[in-house]
């Protein structure tokens, strides 16, 4: 796993894992926010599994027409062994998840007492909460635990910030080189705000906003009055402008976590995902918590 770029425990524990994964054939979920760069972490199971010299296929989910994901495995299992990554697999349709578990089902039959690295591999992504979906009766509850076998949370941009000087010298570099211009050099006062930006578009929008500076800005040094207003009116709010004052008679800690959590829970239409980051928690987090003041999701 040497083309994952970052250093953070975050993306440390989620970096090991995928190394384990890459050595097996089970199915794998990765979940997270949309530009979190999951598709870049299904290539790198792939590519270090031993289907590596096999096709990877990469099938959107999202709006898919009829058909289009049997013409997609057909191409790839006439290829050899293979892995098919499904982008946003929470958004097919009805037809297509029962196209899929069939598919599902006779890869495992296939797949056992044969050798590792044979047949076709599934990696499913979402940003959908699917257990909700499941509950919701909008997506098929055994397809779901086939696709589950190993569910892997990718975390937001904001919860590595760790990483970010890094990713942003890759971002730049890749870019200098594909526009063929000289990169830019960010000041001290921009790596800052970039660093406490929280990144609601994540890996992309921080690509994105690498590759314009590249193209407006070659050769130059960067400041922070040339980064977007988004990312300099992003930096946080001083620690005596949040919002809220402890009242005189005190407060019961525990019942004030919980009844945000019921908040955030109702403010996101029960996505535990988008809950999550209204409290500026992870996902896995949130779970806990939920269980601990016993909160139905």
């Amino acid at each position: 796993m040497t083309t994952l770029i970052g250093q953070s425990p975050a993306f440390t524990r989620l970096r090991n894992a995928l190394s384990m994964v890459a050595a097996t054939d089970v199915g794998v979920l990765l979940l997270g926010e949309p530009g979190t760069g999951k598709e870049t972490l299904a290539r790198e199971i792939h590519a270090c599994s031993a289907r590596r010299d096999g096709r990877f296929g990469v099938f959107a989910c999202t709006g898919a027409p009829p058909g289009a994901l049997d013409r997609c495995v057909s191409a790839l299992a006439q290829e050899g062994p293979a892995t098919l990554y499904l982008d946003e697999v929470g958004e097919l349709n009805a037809a297509d998840q029962a196209r899929l578990l069939h598919l599902i089902v006779e890869q495992d039959a296939a797949r056992d007492g044969s050798r590792s690295g044979s047949g076709l591999r599934i990696v499913a992504a979402s940003a959908l909460d699917l257990d909700r979906l499941v509950q919701q009766g909008a997506f098929r509850r055994d397809l779901y635990l086939r696709l589950c076998v190993v569910p892997l949370e990718v975390p937001p941009l904001r919860d590595r910030a760790l990483d970010i000087p890094a990713l942003t010298q890759h971002f730049i570099a890749t870019a200098a080189g594909r526009h063929r211009l000289d990169p830019p050099r960010l000041k001290s006062g921009a790596e800052r705000l970039l660093r406490r930006y929280t990144w609601p578009g994540n890996l992309r929008e921080l690509a994105n906003l690498c590759e314009r500076l590249v193209i407006l800005l070659p050769g130059t040094e960067v400041g922070p009055e040339n980064l977007p207003g988004e990312v300099v009116r992003g930096a946080p709010q001083s620690e005596t402008d949040i919002g809220f004052s402890l009242p005189p008679h005190g407060i019961d800690l525990n019942d004030l976590e919980a009844e945000l959590i019921r908040q955030a829970l109702s403010l996101a239409g029960g996505n535990k995902s988008r809950a999550a980051r209204l409290l500026g928690l992870s996902r896995d987090t949130l779970l806990y918590r939920l269980q601990k003041h016993l909160i139905a999701g």
